[in-house]
């Protein structure tokens, strides 16, 4: 797997309502926390949505990605390069903005350990930034924790 990055398309305020939504709190607890209202936690939340959809395929386009699914919610878009032969994933984490993730045949031939320990790194952030437990994760490929991730991101994933 290879990836691209691109900052972030949202505001401090909607990073931080949308982060915070994707660990679990409610808007009511993030409203307290923020000393606002859930009204604007909600409309936050919709605009920062807004924003990663339109992010996310003007990055798809961009790259000549044919979109077979959008998921605002969880900054994730599922693609296909026609040329490439080959599946796509773009995700956006506050960390990290966005990257696109292609998919391969072969992908314990990346041996780059640097490189290895970048992709780990990020992928243990998605991970963390949306509350999900993976063990191991130090101890597996990381195509393979990738795989694991998204599985629990999105429950149709079938890459």
């Amino acid at each position: 797997m290879v990836y691209t990055t691109l900052a972030s398309p949202l505001t401090q305020k909607q990073k931080l309502v949308w982060f915070l939504l994707n660990k679990g709190h409610t808007a009511a607890t993030i409203a307290a926390k923020l000393n606002t209202t859930r009204q604007f936690v909600n409309q936050t939340k919709l605009s920062a949505e807004a924003k990663l959809s339109t992010t996310l395929i003007d990055v798809a386009q961009a790259n000549d990605l044919q979109i077979t699914k959008l998921y605002p919610k969880i900054g994730v878009l599922i693609a296909y390069h026609p040329a490439l032969k080959r599946k796509a994933i773009l995700t956006y984490s506050t960390n990290y903005g966005i990257k696109v993730w292609y998919w391969h045949d072969n992908p314990e031939e990346v041996t780059d350990p640097t490189f290895l320990n970048q992709v780990r790194q990020y992928l243990i952030d998605i991970a963390i930034e949306r509350n999900l437990n993976i063990e191991n994760t130090n101890k597996i490929h990381p195509s393979k924790l990738a795989h694991q991730i998204f599985s629990k991101l999105i429950p149709e994933f079938n890459i």
